[in-house]
């Protein structure tokens, strides 16, 4: 129960923690046990402005999930959510791979579809649990869940796609997002789209 954001399921997304995990330079997003979001909480942009400058760590969308939509998690759960090293790839303007330090994050398309998709990070990450045991390896329509919420009202709100933290590496302008047919694509950060963090227990 999130209050004003409705009712939610989790799921387990991951269990495992592989020895790649333990490399000072590789994402924890994937590793350890990892709860995420059946369903999508909200809509938001990522930035109000065209630019992934600075990559997922500079992006609005992050200090929204870490701030509205974590303080709406009950207390109990909160408490058992960890710290994660969160590593995340760059656009065109940029020329390194991005660390930061999150409660809840976006997935990307190699922990959903488990394939490299223009992101310069993606050898830095691992496909989830929950999507390799479903065998899951590029376009599936099975990655394109969670396309629902409900509004203030209790209105069901359908949405056609949502984001995931990837950077377009070779644009200075376009995150990605998967669509309701399981095919990522990229746009405009400013677009507003379907919101489904992860975050770890320990």
């Amino acid at each position: 129960d999130m209050g004003s954001f409705g009712t939610h399921t989790l799921r387990i997304a991951n269990k495992s923690t592989p020895n790649e995990c333990n490399n000072s330079d590789f994402s924890e997003t994937a590793c350890g046990f990892v709860l995420e979001f059946a369903d999508i909480i909200t809509e938001h942009i990522t930035n109000s402005t065209i630019t992934n400058v600075g990559g997922w760590p500079a992006t609005e969308m992050r200090t929204y999930i870490n701030s509205d939509i974590y303080n709406a998690l009950p207390s109990d759960l909160k408490n058992g959510i960890i710290n994660t090293k969160v590593v995340s790839g760059h656009g065109s303007s940029d020329s390194n791979n991005f660390t930061s330090t999150d409660k809840l994050y976006l997935l990307t398309i190699k922990e959903l579809n488990g394939v490299n998709v223009m992101d310069t990070a993606a050898d830095k990450t691992r496909q989830l649990d929950y999507y390799n045991n479903l065998g899951i390896s590029g376009q599936d329509i099975r990655v394109a869940k969670r396309l629902m919420y409900y509004d203030d009202l209790g209105s069901i709100v359908v949405v056609t796609s949502y984001r995931v933290r990837n950077t377009k590496s070779d644009s200075n302008s376009s995150f990605y997002g998967l669509g309701s047919d399981g095919m990522w694509f990229s746009n405009s950060p400013r677009e507003l789209m379907g919101v489904s963090p992860a975050f770890r227990i320990g």
